[in-house]
């Protein structure tokens, strides 16, 4: 009998049906709206890479089969952990032959209901929101199987809603957007803490400002402070200790003892312009070590002790193999726990258990870290709505984590491993973009019932009236780069957006929090509007807000976003105004092979004349462009605030950097070292920089603006 080979169109026709099933996109519109294809060869790598082997016609045949099976599995007890549904609406129950199965239904609330599936194998609308647990009983007398039903409202909890909440006419709020570390305060040992954002926020709740958007408090690498970039944390889960403030907490007296033997070193890492991470974190350590210590023995620390094993009792298992990567990751011999000893690469190994024993004490320590930035944070968002803010602290999730990190070493089935998040060769970076960072991998998303992604959402939210999810665009899609390869060797992969869009609703209404999506860059058709319907508002930067080459009078800029001059990727606008971003680059070899400096300079000078025509300052110049230095940088700062708040959008977020007139911006993409990236600080204290009467003005002015828009 002879077998029947597939023709070369065939085999490619499967390997597409396999791809395209997976969720690997094998067209799409490039930045510059030119389409863009997945070659064969590029198709087979990727599959391989994401656990579906495509090396021929067997392998791809076999990947299929294994993927059709997931869709619709046979039985109940096939289904994934977590099933969501949309308040009011049916839900399918993806089993083959499931019409008609009995279910029976607890809700959250207490309340039991029970009944059979259509036909068509339905579960019957669901009014209340929230996590139930549905179970499945196929044949009368048989075992039942029971799943976690997640039932999302239609939108998330929005600027509406606390419109209605503030009694205002409509939402029209503004407030500040800060990079957390470079706040100054006495005491602080060099890096800005928690006591200084709390100090922040009265301040400009005072000055009328309903929210604070703070960088992401992510936990880094505490053994490991040279690694200081917020946006490659070990994990999303936990918090960034080197912020930690016991002045939240703690009296004077007791933190005096703490402090003494350290005030000279306290002194000379808070002069400095630059934080010296390493420097500064050992020496917060050090201090806080000797505050642990005082929790630990004196006697009358009880009440501390008590709150801070509730807090251990309350984190679990999560909270406890976070710590032990921590104190693991201070006495190994290499950074990356892929290269530790096999028997501490398993969280759960007898190895690691006897290790804990060995190390109970640094390990408690770590959780006490934990504990200091979580109470405090709790303490700076209550202080913020006690201050008259509608919103208060806007957390920031970065968009991965560093695979070397706690939660790619606590839960590795939830990630991708050998992948790294990036963004495809476009017009503003021809060879595309590799993050480092690792992202949650779509079949484990599902088959860990959301795990990690809840975990995640509810870290962010636990303290906070906001979230900005960054590049959120990869909620729906995400350009995936393999170890070792070049980003233009990536592919995009699908993600469960609707299931997503699902969760962040329904922990937004638990949570009673906005939510913000960063949406900038190569935006796939529809995207911003699937986000608009469940309530995520977009972003809208002064600098791309534009038709044309001319940038969008105020009132025309979309309604359902957030309006910013700037961001922390982009220069501030004094930086903008006098070309200290094409400085940086010129200077760092980051101009493109067919860019001139000369060119970009003359193309500055007319975006400056179309800037202040667009901000009111029109008539002080011809049309031959405007020179840097013929217009006052602070009255191109007033205009820019002007101009951002008296947008339709109903939150302005102003950046401190611009609020003060700060020439230099936080990070310049694309470098590490030749920027002094996350290093900057504030020249003085919020509260006493922010009295200066040129910035009362403009807090003023904003103030008027938004006020005048919400009644």
């Amino acid at each position: 009998m002879t077998t029947v080979q597939p023709s070369d169109h065939e085999s490619a026709a499967r390997l597409r049906q396999l791809a395209s099933s997976v969720g690997l996109l094998l067209e799409w519109a490039g930045s510059d709206d030119q389409p863009q294809s997945l070659s064969e060869a590029r198709q087979r790598r990727m599959l391989t890479r994401l656990g579906w082997p495509a090396g021929d016609d067997d392998e791809v045949a076999a990947s299929l089969a294994r993927w059709q099976s997931r869709q619709c599995p046979a039985a109940f007890d096939r289904l994934p952990p977590m099933l969501l549904a949309d308040q009011d609406k049916p839900l399918q129950i993806p089993v083959a032959d499931g019409g008609g199965c009995a279910f029976v239904l607890r809700l959250e609330s207490g309340e039991t209901l029970d009944g059979h599936l259509d036909a068509q194998g339905h579960l019957p609308a669901i009014r209340e929101t929230g996590y139930h647990r549905v179970s499945f009983l196929a044949e009368p007398g048989g075992d039942s199987v029971t799943r976690m039903l997640a039932v999302a409202p239609p939108r998330c909890f929005t600027l509406d809603d606390v419109a209605r909440e503030q009694g205002d006419a409509q939402p029209s709020y503004w407030g500040v957007a800060v990079q957390l570390y470079a706040l100054r305060r006495d005491g602080d040992a060099g890096i800005g803490d928690l006591q200084a954002l709390d100090e922040l926020c009265t301040v400009v709740a005072r000055a009328g400002a309903d929210a604070v958007a703070i960088s992401p408090l992510h936990a880094l690498f505490t053994a490991h402070p040279e690694r200081f970039s917020p946006y490659s944390p070990s994990s999303r889960l936990f918090y960034n200790v080197w912020h930690a403030s016991p002045e939240c907490l703690f009296d004077e007296a007791t933190l005096a003892r703490v402090r003494e033997p350290f005030a000279d070193a306290i002194a000379n890492q808070a002069a400095l312009e630059l934080i010296d991470w390493p420097a500064s974190a050992r020496l917060k350590l050090a201090m806080l070590e000797r505050l642990f210590g005082h929790v630990q023995q004196d006697d009358s620390a009880l009440a501390w002790r008590s709150r801070l094993a509730a807090f251990r009792r309350d984190g679990g298992d999560s909270l406890e193999r976070h710590c032990r990567f921590e104190v693991l990751q201070a006495h190994a011999d290499h950074n990356d726990w892929r290269q530790w000893p096999e028997a501490w690469r398993d969280p759960r190994s007898e190895a690691v258990e006897a290790f804990a024993e060995q190390y109970r004490e640094a390990i408690t320590f770590a959780v006490f870290l934990q504990w200091l930035v979580a109470a405090g944070l709790d303490q700076v968002q209550g202080n913020a709505r006690q201050a008259g803010m509608a919103v208060g602290l806007i957390a920031d999730l970065a968009v991965g984590v560093d695979p070397a990190g706690s939660q790619a070493w606590s839960d590795p089935d939830e990630l991708f491993p050998g992948l790294n998040a990036g963004s495809p060769p476009d017009a503003f970076n021809a060879h595309g973009q590799s993050w480092g960072v690792a992202a949650f991998s779509p079949v484990g998303l599902v088959d860990s019932g959301y795990r990690g992604f809840l975990a995640m959402l509810r870290a962010s939210l636990a303290h906070a009236g906001g979230l900005r999810i960054d590049h959120i665009l990869g909620l729906s899609r995400l350009w995936l780069v393999p170890d070792g390869e070049t980003a233009q060797q990536g592919a995009y992969l699908r993600y469960p957006l609707d299931d997503l869009l699902r969760l962040v609703s329904l922990e937004s209404w638990r949570h009673r929090a906005i939510v913000i999506g960063e949406d900038l860059g190569t935006v796939e058709a529809g995207l911003r509007d699937r986000l608009a319907a469940r309530g995520v508002l977009g972003m809208s930067v002064m600098w791309f807000e534009r038709e044309g080459e001319a940038f969008l009078p105020a009132k025309r800029w979309r309604p359902t976003t957030i309006a910013m001059t700037s961001t922390h990727d982009l220069p501030t606008v004094a930086g903008w105004w006098l070309e200290n971003d094409l400085r940086w680059r010129e200077r760092l070899g980051l101009l493109a092979a067919d860019e001139d400096p000369a060119v970009l300079g003359e193309q500055r000078r007319h975006d400056r004349r179309r800037l202040v025509g667009v901000c009111g300052l029109d008539g002080i110049a011809g049309d031959d462009g405007i020179a840097s230095d013929r217009v006052s940088v602070d009255d191109v700062i007033d205009a820019a605030l002007v101009h951002v708040a008296a947008t339709p959008t109903p939150l302005a977020l102003l950046p401190l950097e611009d609020l003060l007139g700060l020439v230099e911006q936080a990070n310049l993409p694309g470098t590490l070292d030749e920027h002094p990236n996350w290093r900057r600080r504030l020249p003085a204290p919020a509260p006493q920089a922010l009295k200066a009467p040129a910035v009362q003005q403009r807090l003023s002015r904003i103030d008027r603006l938004r006020r005048e828009r919400r009644t």
